[in-house]
C-alpha cells in the first residue's frame, strides 16, 4: 500500500490524474479530493506501489 498526495492547478489535470491512475495504471484504492482556492489536492492510497515511472507521468506537485 501506498499513500500519495498530488497538488494541480486545474480541474483537467484532476481528471488526467484519475484518468491515469484508474484505466491506464490499474490502480485502485481510496482518493479523496480537496479543493484548494482554485486547485485541488488528491490524497491517494494506491492497493500497490506506484512505480517511480507512474508517478513521474502524473501531472502536479507529488508529496
Amino acid at each position: 500500500m501506498q499513500r500519495v498526495s498530488i497538488t494541480v492547478d486545474q480541474e483537467s489535470e484532476r481528471q488526467q490524474v484519475m484518468d491515469l491512475l484508474w484505466h491506464q495504471f490499474g490502480i485502485r484504492g481510496e482518493v479523496q479530493v480537496r479543493p484548494l482556492d482554485g486547485r485541488f489536492r488528491l490524497d491517494i492510497i494506491a492497493e500497490r506501489d506506484l512505480t517511480a515511472d507512474e508517478l513521474a507521468r502524473l501531472p502536479g506537485k507529488h508529496a
